[in-house]
């Protein structure tokens, strides 16, 4: 049983040249967190470029202007409106900065004492203990959402900017055996959520993904309640460059991954029908860094993990075995405790004499 956990401007679109989904870096500077919480409405789209260094990508043109490829490390969002100026910015809780005089994280009573201009409205009726501040700045209007008497995300928008509409992505043509490069189709599911998340690919939104391969508009509100086979079979034979591969450094298995609602849109997690049983094809992602097995795996081969040179962090939350191999991970920093598992204890404590962190 497995419990499903839930929680542009016109030049700069011809800039956009796609690698496998992927858009070219411009610049080779760092990710500056000053400047991206600095930027504003009607700033040009060259400032996002500037704060974002080396994470830079060109807008793809059938994203309306969306720039989200920080949104799941910096957690910051900019959209470009039809003038190829900001035209919103969005700042979620895992940009734990200062925005406009207002800290991310900060308690409801702390807010009221540091920004007391702020309006802050009373709990929302359809949202659960949330409520939303606004604050007019000079270049637009900020509303920070509270839930349970904290802030956990800030946007600052031009209620006036005008935006291009979004469409389906373009997808690429499927090809290859299904589950190839790995032996099985459910682990390049769930390699493929990992490139989601670092938003190295895009596959649109379920219904977008589901209408493309069923060549029809596609309602999931009414059709999701069951596995779309042309969806599976699409996604097992996905095509997966080198580069793609070799660019997955992070990367959890657990139910509540983003890729099955394109399989099985209102799938429960109480079916085993994307449980992995070999995980040694994980060596196709040759540098990543941090694994976490959640579930969707019954046990764990830790010898499975031996040729990945560069992993650092180990969690896993199902029994393994042959832990001895993690003494074979070179990079190793990080470690479970691995409860229940006989030679963890011996194995653990040589992990620490060498420096590993054991949780």
């Amino acid at each position: 049983m497995r419990k499903r956990e839930f929680l542009i401007g016109g030049a700069a679109l011809a800039l956009w040249a796609t690698a496998g989904g992927r858009s070219m870096a411009a610049s080779s500077g760092p990710v500056d967190v000053t400047a991206l919480a600095a930027l504003r409405p009607g700033m040009p789209m060259s400032a996002v470029e500037k704060a974002m260094g080396s994470a830079w990508r060109a807008p793809a043109p059938h994203k309306g202007g969306l720039i989200d490829i920080l949104e799941n490390t910096y957690g910051v969002i900019v959209r470009i409106d039809r003038k190829g100026l900001i035209g919103s910015v969005n700042f979620n809780s895992r940009f734990e900065h200062t925005i406009a005089g207002v800290p991310m994280g900060i308690s409801l009573a702390d807010l009221r004492a540091t920004v007391p201009d702020m309006q802050i409205g009373e709990e929302s009726k359809v949202r659960r203990a949330t409520r939303f501040g606004r604050k007019q700045l000079q270049e637009g209007e900020l509303s920070a959402r509270i839930t349970y008497d904290t802030v956990y995300e800030i946007n600052i928008s031009n209620p006036d900017a005008e935006y291009r509409e979004p469409t389906a992505p373009p997808y690429p043509a499927a090809s290859g055996d299904p589950g190839a490069p790995f032996s099985e189709v459910n682990l390049k599911l769930a390699v493929l959520s990992a490139l989601m998340r670092a938003k190295a690919i895009d596959l649109g939104t379920p219904e977008e993904l589901a209408s493309h391969v069923l060549g029809r508009p596609v309602d999931l509100e009414k059709e999701g309640y069951e596995r779309i086979p042309e969806a599976l079979e699409y996604l097992s034979r996905y095509p997966l460059s080198d580069e793609l591969l070799a660019s997955v450094d992070w990367i959890e298995f657990d139910g509540g991954a983003a890729i099955y609602p394109y399989v099985w849109y209102f799938w429960g997690g109480e079916e085993n029908a994307f449980d992995i049983k070999d995980l040694s094809g994980i060596r196709f992602c040759p540098n990543l860094k941090f694994i976490s097995v959640i579930s969707m795996i019954d046990k764990v081969d830790i010898r499975d993990l031996a040729p990945l040179r560069k992993l650092e962090r180990v969690s896993i939350n199902v029994p393994s075995e042959n832990i001895e191999a993690l003494l074979d991970l070179p990079s190793l920093r990080q470690a479970g405790r691995f409860s229940g598992v006989p030679a963890a204890r011996g194995v653990l404590e040589t992990l620490k004499q060498r420096g590993v962190q054991v949780n």
